[in-house]
């Protein structure tokens, strides 16, 4: 079975990893891609519904070997990139210590091969248990409060940007439903925006809509593109930048889930100096879970179909 194109095999743990492994080898990692990115979002790891603290809905036996399956199928690139980012999410659903424990365990992988891995919040995360296994981010944010973040590669800078507002109540998923930036945040965004010197990519687990970003930043020709998780969908947009004659469509993209469920797969983007192609690794799709023998809906290969090995662009403009 190609995992890539024909879904990956979920009637048992087991089967997943050995099938993902076959696919993978045992090869070296290559030298790694400093102008090459990977992005991953709403891993959604954590334990069996019969140990968790706050209960979720069911149990989601085929992580994280799903997980950890595209993980090797990054490591297994002749040129792995020197930076991973990831879109938020990473627990589960409220936050649990364990699921930290599990997602640290599943990125592991990729730190130990040199690879810079950097994570924004998402809407089922909780800031103070991510730091007891993702140490760190409260001190070289660039907000105080939040976990904000800026990698520096050679062609362009990524602003991951902190849109958890977290939930009063652990627990609900009602919730877990709200997002902001806040004041302080959109005012650091505005001042490094209008200061940037070369590309800048803004990222964030949510989608822009409803974040009170300014125009004069989708507007300003210094940011290529804006990325974000959440949907668990592969998606394509635009951000309008006002109406006047020197308006502008920003391009927004949604990256899919790291083998949760609906979209599966990750994004590579590779950067020159004129410009950034972003590589859909279309890998799987499933909603429900795949019960074991159960016939696979001949849709879910279609959507696989419709992502797999596009090419999304953005044209740097410095």
């Amino acid at each position: 079975m190609d995992i890539t194109r024909r879904g990956f095999c979920l009637g048992a743990t087991a089967a997943f990893a050995a099938a993902a492994t076959a696919r993978a080898g045992t090869a070296t990692v290559g030298t790694l891609d400093p102008e090459a990115i990977g992005f991953i979002s709403d891993i959604h790891v954590g334990l069996p519904l019969a140990r968790q603290k706050y209960k979720t809905m069911r149990d989601y036996p085929h992580q994280p070997a799903a997980s950890q399956a595209l993980v090797r199928e990054i490591l297994a690139l002749p040129h792995p990139p020197a930076n991973v980012l990831c879109l938020g999410d990473i627990s589960l659903a409220f936050g649990e210590t364990e699921d930290y424990a599990i997602a640290a365990e599943t990125l592991k992988p990729l730190m130990d091969a040199g690879i810079k891995v950097t994570c924004a919040m998402g809407n089922h995360d909780i800031r103070a248990e991510f730091l007891k296994y993702f140490p760190g981010y409260d001190k070289t944010t660039r907000v105080s409060g939040r976990f904000v973040s800026v990698v520096n590669t050679p062609h362009a800078d990524f602003v991951l940007l902190d849109s958890l507002v977290e939930p009063k109540v652990r627990g609900s998923y009602g919730a877990c439903t709200k997002k902001g930036l806040g004041k302080e945040q959109l005012e650091w965004l505005v001042e490094t925006v209008a200061a940037a010197t070369r590309p800048v990519f803004l990222c964030a687990h949510h989608p822009a809509h409803g974040l009170g970003i300014p125009m004069s930043v989708f507007k300003n020709r210094i940011v290529p593109g804006y990325l974000h998780g959440h949907t668990h969908q592969w998606t394509t947009g635009y951000l309008r930048g006002d109406l006047d004659d020197n308006a502008r469509m920003l391009r927004e993209v949604g990256i899919p889930t790291l083998g949760f469920e609906w979209d599966v797969g990750w994004g590579l983007m590779r950067t020159t100096a004129k410009g950034a192609s972003l590589h859909c690794n279309a890998c799987d799709f499933y909603y429900p879970l795949p019960k074991p023998k159960a016939e696979r809906p001949p849709e879910w290969d279609m959507h696989i179909r419709d992502w797999a090995d596009r090419e999304i662009g953005f044209s740097f403009e410095v």
